[in-house]
């Protein structure tokens, strides 16, 4: 009896495996007739994320923030020039608790200044990450579109080719309904 339960468990250990040897040749039979041959498509992505209109307004408008925000920055810096010169020509006048003191005020309008210029770069590189996201989605929408519209089941960012079939190519398509869709994107940087 015990030696017919271990043949009977044996069999069926068996047959389990041959199942599962099986089942993934006849699966993989079965995608194969499903698979579709490869319909490629090529967008520039580099180029559009560069070259759209809605990217040189970004950038435009990101470069004329960051220049108003270092004459802001370089107004500071001078005050704390004037401030620390100030310091020093009063340091063989004031004694030495009274210049202790004005030492530590100055090095607090320091740490202010360090404050306010990182807060300002951050702000603005947020606002440009978030700015550049947004035509990031919308050309990776308008790539969809097109790639369906021609019946592309593969598309490829350029920069992984040296040559690639003019006729492959879909860059020149995208930037124009990138530029339609998108004209512009206001880049929010919160006010200080």
């Amino acid at each position: 009896m015990q030696f017919s339960k271990i043949r009977a468990l044996f069999v069926a250990t068996a047959v389990a495996a041959g199942v599962m040897v099986a089942t993934p040749a006849a699966f993989a039979e079965e995608k194969k007739a499903d698979l579709k041959a490869p319909v490629i498509a090529v967008v520039d992505v580099q180029k559009i994320m560069q070259e759209s209109n809605a990217s040189k307004g970004v950038s435009k408008s990101f470069e004329s923030l960051r220049e108003t925000y270092q004459k802001e920055i370089s107004s500071l810096e001078d005050k704390l020039r004037k401030s620390e010169e100030e310091l020093r020509k009063q340091q063989t006048v004031l004694a030495p608790d009274a210049l202790a003191t004005k030492r530590r005020d100055f090095e607090k309008q320091v740490g202010e200044v360090q404050k306010t210029v990182q807060n300002r770069k951050r702000a603005l590189e947020n606002a440009l990450n978030e700015a550049m996201a947004v035509v990031h989605k919308n050309m990776v929408e308008i790539v969809a579109d097109v790639a369906r519209e021609r019946g592309a089941n593969l598309v490829l960012a350029r920069q992984q080719f040296v040559l690639v079939d003019t006729h492959l190519d879909v860059t020149d398509t995208v930037m124009e309904r990138v530029n339609k869709k998108l004209p512009q994107v206001a880049l929010n940087v919160p006010k200080p």
